[in-house]
């Protein structure tokens, strides 16, 4: 009787026992699959910032700027050049391409204003109000003083492949061409300019222009431009300066422009190099 006790506890025993399970290892196949279901997808607006983000900068694709205003531009990708000052006077003829300076491998530069060029116009062939205005009476110092603006051309195998520039961002020399010359991004930019003496002139010009959101949208708005520039004799920095701004629906114009001289490169600007 003891022994048959003694054999059913054993098949209960048994019974209940849990089977053994025999365990695999991971593989690196199992590791990726978890990986990539524990990922979070972008969100909606993320991906629409994204978008915007690279709509609105892709006009600026072309530029490279300097890390402050030293004569330098990092990862430059273009090799040896040389830099040419090219004057724009009135007539074509009277163009003057002068070699000044150079680019060397790793992207520093330099270069030497000659000193001095020819020139076609007077300071009041300069500096007028365009469009529909109310312009106050313009001031000049000298009126009949020779000027000319021009700038730096970069150049390799006698082949033109960009601009030098000096503005506080892409966006303001980007400004500085018929797209993006009623753009409302505060800042300045810089250009060079040639006076035969010294000269001078006082004006504020006051216009009105259609405006448009980039769409139906079509709004009046007034702009401002203040000319308050004293020449040297010799080479000369025009600062285009937004001063304030006004909204066309997401679009920024400038309300305010201000136009002075710089006789130095003030420490905020940077160097632009402009791919052709």
């Amino acid at each position: 009787m003891n022994i048959l006790k003694i054999i059913a506890i054993l098949i209960v025993f048994i019974g209940c026992k849990e089977p053994s399970i025999k365990r695999v290892p991971a593989t690196v196949e199992d590791t990726f699959v978890s990986n990539v279901n524990t990922l979070q997808p972008e969100s909606e607006e993320q991906s629409k910032t994204n978008h915007i983000s690279k709509t609105l900068n892709s006009h600026l694709k072309k530029y490279t700027i300097s890390v402050d205003n030293q004569k330098q531009f990092k990862n430059w990708e273009y090799g040896e050049a040389t830099i040419f000052l090219v004057t724009q006077p009135f007539k074509r003829k009277n163009k003057e391409e002068i070699q000044i300076g150079k680019v060397e491998q790793n992207g520093s530069f330099y270069f030497n204003l000659p000193e001095t060029v020819s020139y076609d116009r007077t300071i009041s062939s300069f500096f007028t109000c365009e469009m529909n205005k109310t312009v106050t009476k313009a001031e000049y110092k000298s009126p009949n003083t020779g000027l000319v603006s021009a700038y730096l051309s970069v150049r390799k195998n006698e082949n033109e492949i960009g601009l030098l520039s000096l503005a506080t961002s892409k966006q303001q020399e980007y400004n500085n061409s018929p797209f993006g010359k009623y753009h409302g991004a505060i800042g300045y930019r810089l250009k060079l300019w040639f006076a035969d003496e010294i000269t001078g002139i006082y004006s504020i010009c006051n216009r009105s222009i259609e405006a448009t959101n980039n769409a139906e949208t079509i709004k009046e708005i007034t702009i401002t431009d203040t000319y308050n520039l004293s020449f040297n004799k010799g080479w000369n920095f025009v600062k285009t300066e937004t001063i304030d701004n006004q909204m066309v629906g997401e679009v920024s114009y400038y309300k305010l422009r201000n136009y002075t001289v710089e006789s130095e490169i003030p420490t905020n600007a940077k160097w632009i190099f402009k791919e052709l």
